[in-house]
């Protein structure tokens, strides 16, 4: 899909979003990952700081986000000498959709002390795989701009999965994505690879995702280490470990609405 993107910049903070953000669920409404890599793009691009990077990004979802134009706005909540924090408000029509926070720290010192990265098992260049998806599935936009090769489970086999995943067009026409923007764009769908139910008799849909990177992937793909937890009368979440070639980059979670 070369030269296609989630979205267009049409002016400062204003996006055309296109069909390509749609998630599984509906033509209409967008998949998580986009917006929220979206968002981090606005607070990453918000006044830089030399020797400062960013260390969390978290996304509260408020409601299904319309694949529609949509509006950004960044502000400053607090900000001192080693830490800032931002927020980053998406809008649809004048309706707020989405809420990001990010913690930008500044960046620990060369020679801090530190364990050798322990390598993943998978460590070889993955190849990306023809797959099922569950019936029912809106499949035409964001799930045709993904590159999935799985080690582990499936998007039609219920339980934990080990995956890497690619995106296959840019976030923005015409840049080219950042890590953190990668890994939002794909992390997003830990819950989606790693139901423990059939989703069509049994939705888990998050509410929010909360990304901590104590190191940026390398490469375009980003492995998924995903487990989603249910305990009937209670809650349920899902935990993903982020990984590259090299190991473990961050840990993602999110919460589920079943």
């Amino acid at each position: 899909m070369d030269g296609q993107a989630f979205y267009t910049q049409t002016g400062p903070g204003q996006f055309d979003s296109s069909p390509l953000t749609a998630g599984p669920w509906s033509a209409a409404s967008q998949h998580g990952g986009p917006p929220s890599a979206l968002l981090a793009r606005e607070m990453e691009r918000y006044e830089p700081r030399d020797g400062h990077r960013l260390a969390r990004v978290s996304i509260d979802i408020l409601t299904p986000v319309p694949v529609a134009p949509l509006s950004i706005a960044v502000e400053e909540i607090r900000t001192g000498k080693r830490v800032q924090l931002l927020q980053a408000t998406a809008q649809a029509g004048g309706r707020t959709v989405l809420i990001g926070r990010a913690w930008r720290i500044a960046a620990a010192s060369a020679d801090f002390p530190t364990d050798v990265p322990e390598p993943t098992p998978d460590g070889s260049e993955p190849a990306a795989q023809a797959f099922m998806f569950p019936d029912g599935w809106h499949v035409g936009g964001y799930m045709s701009a993904i590159d999935w090769c799985f080690l582990v489970g499936g998007f039609a086999a219920d339980g934990p999965a080990r995956a890497w995943a690619r995106p296959n067009v840019t976030l923005v026409n015409g840049e080219s994505m950042t890590p953190w923007q990668r890994v939002l764009t794909v992390g997003d769908s830990g819950s989606g690879i790693s139901a423990c139910a059939p989703p069509a008799q049994h939705p888990a849909i998050n509410c929010d995702f909360a990304l901590v990177l104590h190191r940026d992937p390398v490469g375009p793909w980003i492995g998924m280490d995903s487990r989603t937890l249910v305990t009937p009368g209670a809650g349920a979440m899902t935990q993903t470990t982020v990984f590259d070639a090299a190991g473990a980059a961050g840990l993602a979670t999110q919460t589920l609405v079943v």
